[in-house]
């Protein structure tokens, strides 16, 4: 019996969908009165494009997003220029109390909650093409990309880095109408050059004619090829998908993505949940990475891995399991080797590590003590003439992966110096890094600094 067969044996079948809240509001701006109930996800602004428009004009053109969930409706600003409020409070995300209001602008947005909506209708199996997975998370997404496969829409699939965002793609494409035509895939990261740009996208628009286009962090290019990607997605001779790990909405408030791109992409926004947030998968996908190898592990190791918070999500439980079946883990030593796993990328702080401004994850200073054999790290700026053994496996995967890494590992380290030298001071520190407050919190939040 595989591991997955296991897993499933014990449940019976799969996991249910909970029902939802059905969130209303309310609001009066220049254009009228409103009242809409939510059941889905929408992107909110001044834009006429938007999915839920604000007609004031102290709201910016996509300014917060609201999305409801089982325990209420979340919302979440892009960025904006006057911010975003719930009960008076300034928040860059939160769930809205019953009864609370959300300003934006100089509109003020009454929320109340109705009766819960049914569950969300789930893909009835545990495989969609070539993706597995029994969560219900995941399985909403199957559901998700199975209706939009039937269109002809433009596909937004955004996720964290190593979520299977290109497969997702491909299960796409494989399901609509041009399964079997061209599945193209542009690496927009690597066209640093307009000259390089041009001959790039020239090759792919033909190369993807009758079939799909997919432009993997479209971000990365200079507004004037943005431009000139109008012309040819208005002419419809190729489906467009985005693969992309940064939400392009706060993009355009900050001026740095075209506003007439973004709406032209978004014909549907798919979002990959994080692996830690769909764990019930990783025993499927072991398996399913494992392939016809007999099962390397246990219940216990099982145990050990569900604890762990993949910040590199399903790639990496691909390597790791690449390494189980080439033999570099055997049975016996497969628990010490995730020790390996600690330089891949930020942890998840612990209740106590958040509680006083601390993070599990290994600073640089930290992983150059461990490769000098000291007890203490380096002092800030002290001279290194080699590189931490934590590191040196980054320079033998992809590019993509190796930049994704070393950025964040960057990130981490200047928001660690910046608290030192600002003693903890959000004031201070968003004035040194030229950084609005708001975002800074949220970089905070997510290096566990």
């Amino acid at each position: 019996m595989s591991l997955a067969e296991g897993a499933l044996s014990n449940t019976k079948r799969l996991e249910p969908a909970s029902p939802r809240s059905r969130p209303k509001l309310v609001w009066t701006d220049a254009s009228g009165a409103h009242l809409v109930e939510l059941t889905q996800p929408r992107t909110c602004g001044s834009a006429v494009h938007c999915e839920l428009v604000i007609v004031d004009r102290a709201v910016s053109r996509l300014h917060f997003e609201l999305v409801p969930k089982e325990d209420g409706l979340w919302v979440r600003d892009l960025g904006s220029r006057n911010g975003t409020y719930v009960g008076g409070v300034k928040i860059a995300e939160g769930r809205v109390p019953a009864g609370a209001a959300i300003r934006v602008g100089t509109t003020d947005i009454a929320v109340t909650y109705g009766v819960p909506s049914p569950p969300e209708e789930l893909w009835h199996e545990p495989t969609f093409g070539g993706l597995v997975a029994h969560s219900a998370a995941m399985r909403e997404v199957f559901s998700q990309i199975a209706s939009i496969a039937a269109t002809d829409a433009s596909v937004i699939v955004e996720g964290e880095p190593g979520t299977g965002k290109k497969a997702i793609a491909r299960a796409l494409h494989d399901a609509s109408k041009r399964a079997g035509e061209p599945f193209v895939v542009v690496e927009c990261a690597a066209l640093l050059e307009p000259a390089a740009a041009a001959d790039a996208f020239e090759e792919a628009l033909e190369s993807a004619e009758g079939g799909t286009l997919v432009l993997d962090e479209p971000s990365e290019l200079t507004i004037a090829v943005q431009r000139e990607l109008t012309p040819p997605i208005d002419a419809k001779v190729f489906r467009v998908l985005v693969t992309t790990q940064r939400d392009l909405r706060r993009l355009v408030n900050q001026g740095v993505f075209r506003e007439s791109l973004y709406f032209r992409l978004a014909g549907a926004v798919v979002r990959v949940p994080p692996l830690r947030d769909h764990i019930a998968d990783l025993v499927p996908l072991l398996d399913r990475f494992l392939g016809d190898h007999p099962p390397l592990v246990g219940k216990q190791l099982v145990s050990d891995l569900e604890r762990l918070p993949w910040p590199s999500n399903v790639r990496e439980l691909r390597r790791y399991a690449d390494r189980m079946r080439s033999g570099d883990i055997d049975r016996a030593a497969a628990a010490a080797a995730l020790d390996a796993l600690e330089y891949d990328g930020p942890r998840v702080p612990t209740q106590e590590a958040a509680l006083d401004g601390t993070m599990e994850a290994p600073t640089l200073e930290t992983l150059l003590a461990r490769q000098q054999h000291r007890t203490e790290p380096p002092p800030l700026g002290a001279a290194t003439t080699t590189m931490p053994t934590g590191v040196e496996p980054w320079f033998t995967v992809g590019f993509k992966e190796f930049r994704e890494r070393w950025i964040d590992m960057g990130e981490r380290e200047y928001l660690r110096r910046l608290m030192v030298r600002t003693n903890r001071s959000s004031g201070a520190a968003s004035r040194q890094a030229g950084l609005e407050r708001t975002y800074l919190y949220r970089l905070l939040k997510k290096h566990g600094v």
